[in-house]
């Protein structure tokens, strides 16, 4: 069953919400205090108990709109049962291709994977909101066009692990923006240096899908 994925916030809360993304994703949970918080968002510190009822529940709804933005990249889910080898294979680049352009320039999605990463880092609760709600449906649907396109076991380790390869090179390349930027001399990560990094891991999945059709039973 797909995951429920609440409306987007407005106004003050979401004001509130990317005030505490970025000094959650930067400072951490612990060391961000609700005053900064309120002065980064420009209003009040009363006002973050009225929309969430405390620090924890702004946490839990800055989880909740980093699961709402990723279902939005991803797109509505898609009826696999009758896709063809080539129609998944299509569809993964499309997910590929859409992932990359949107993580890598959109800047309010540099915030939110930092986010994440120290979420994780610090084993906070909001894992749970990550993974139910959004992990385990992207990999599930990953792993279903992986099958599909290469005739690889869907529930197989090896496929697993190929659908957490496709994601894991587009969050390297958000984490190691600033190490990409310097080595290959880019004054910024746009849309061209995004189609450029899109086009390299096109020929990474064409290639791992080559490896997996040949292994297939």
């Amino acid at each position: 069953m797909d995951p429920v994925i609440a409306p987007p916030p407005k106004g003050t809360a979401l004001a509130l919400i990317d005030a505490a993304i970025a000094l959650f994703g930067t400072k951490g949970f612990a060391a961000t205090s609700t005053r900064e918080i309120a002065e980064r968002a420009e209003t009040n510190v009363a006002s973050i108990s009225y929309h969430f009822g405390g620090k924890d529940g702004l946490r839990r709804a800055c989880a909740e709109e980093f699961v709402r933005r990723m279902h939005e990249i991803l797109g509505p889910p898609v009826a696999l049962e009758h896709l063809s080898p080539t129609e998944a294979e299509t569809l993964l680049k499309n997910l590929l291709h859409v992932m990359t352009v949107r993580v890598l320039t959109e800047s309010s999605n540099a915030l939110m994977v930092n986010f994440v990463i120290r979420e994780i880092t610090e084993k906070s609760e909001t894992i749970d909101i990550f993974y139910n709600s959004l992990i385990a449906v992207a990999h599930k649907r990953l792993s279903m066009l992986w099958s599909i396109a290469t005739g690889a076991r869907a529930d197989s380790p090896e496929t697993a692990l190929r659908a957490f390869s496709v994601i894991g090179q587009v969050v390297y390349f958000r984490l190691g923006s600033e190490i990409v930027l310097r080595r290959m001399g880019w004054a910024e990560l746009g849309r061209e240096q995004a189609e450029d990094i899109y086009r390299v891991l096109q020929r990474n999945l064409d290639a791992l899908l080559d490896q997996a059709r040949r292994a297939a039973p």
